[in-house]
This record gives C-alpha cells, sequence and structure tokens, in this order.
C-alpha cells in the first residue's frame, strides 16, 4: 500500500471506524476511551501507513494496532489513579458502561487482564479464529489458545462466584 494516494487510506479508516469504536468500547467498557483509543489508532495507521502492503490486509492490520493500544491503556489503568468525573446528571450516558454493567458476561470480561480480554472479545464478539487473532496480535497460537482457556476458567469462576452470592442473599432473605 506504499503506492496509493493518501485518499485511499483515508477511506479504508473511515469505512473501518464504527467496527473499531465497537471494538474498543467492548475491550475497555468505556465510550469516551473508545474514542481516544480509535483516535490514537488512526494517527498511528497514518503514520506507519507504508507497511501495509496490501488493501486487503488493512482489517487484521487495523485491529492489530488498535487492540495494542488498547491493551497498553489497559494496564497503564492498572498503575495510574484515575479520578472520575461523575456524569450521572449529564445526557448521553456511555453506551459501554451501562451494557457492561447490566450484562453479567460482560462483567467478568471486564475483570480480565488486557491480554485475555483481547483474545476472548477478538474470538467471541469479531468471530475470529485463533489463527487470525494470532497472526493479528503477532503471537504464538499456542499464547493465544492459552490466553483463551485462562481467561474462561476465571470467567467462570467469577460467573460461579456471583451465582453463590445471589443464592446465599436469597437464603439470607427468607
Amino acid at each position: 500500500m506504499q503506492h496509493r494516494g493518501d485518499d485511499d487510506l483515508t477511506d479504508l479508516i473511515h469505512a473501518g471506524l464504527d467496527r473499531a469504536y465497537r471494538l474498543a468500547g467492548l475491550l475497555l467498557g468505556r465510550g469516551p476511551d473508545a474514542e481516544d483509543v480509535v483516535q490514537d489508532a488512526c494517527v498511528r495507521a497514518w503514520q506507519s501507513a507504508g507497511s501495509l502492503r496490501e488493501r486487503s490486509a488493512f482489517t487484521a492490520w487495523f485491529d492489530r494496532i488498535l487492540v495494542n493500544i488498547c491493551r497498553d491503556r489497559i494496564r497503564r489503568r492498572g498503575r495510574i489513579g484515575f479520578v472520575g468525573i461523575e456524569d450521572h446528571d449529564q445526557p448521553g450516558a456511555d453506551p459501554f458502561e451501562g451494557v457492561l454493567a447490566s450484562d453479567a458476561l460482560l462483567r467478568t470480561i471486564g475483570r480480565l487482564d488486557a491480554d485475555e480480554r483481547a483474545v476472548v472479545v477478538l474470538h467471541y464478539w469479531a468471530d475470529l479464529p485463533l489463527a487470525e487473532i494470532a497472526s493479528r496480535l503477532g503471537w504464538r497460537l499456542g499464547t493465544v489458545k492459552s490466553r483463551l482457556h485462562r481467561a474462561l476458567e476465571k470467567m467462570r469462576d467469577e460467573q460461579r462466584r456471583e451465582e453463590c452470592a445471589l443464592s446465599a442473599g436469597k437464603v439470607a432473605s427468607r
């Protein structure tokens, strides 16, 4: 893609923005974070456009950029304490926070580490085979399989804990 014009790259990026926003939103759990990450990914894609060899590989190439930025953001959250600004009274509540909070399965995905979360979302939301995930993330297939296995185990454990807590609450309220 080195010899194609800027308009071609702009068209490819523009066509994938909605998908990129949804992917980043599922990985990060917050709309504003997803917007920031998609913007960062667009800038990084623009800066490294020379590394895209074929137009047909754009989605995989851009996903790799986007997921890596999301993983970095998730890791940084653990080291940096962010002070949240309450926006309960403001219209247009964050679409991802509401969905993630109300869905038990999505809540458990939000508790996974960055790598595990990326593999689960790419496999089950983006419907990518494990070999394609390995290719997009630059990992070995065995690494993807082990992270998916570990993530699913953590999710099962978390679901069991929630079910036990709900059961204990029902017993206590009798």
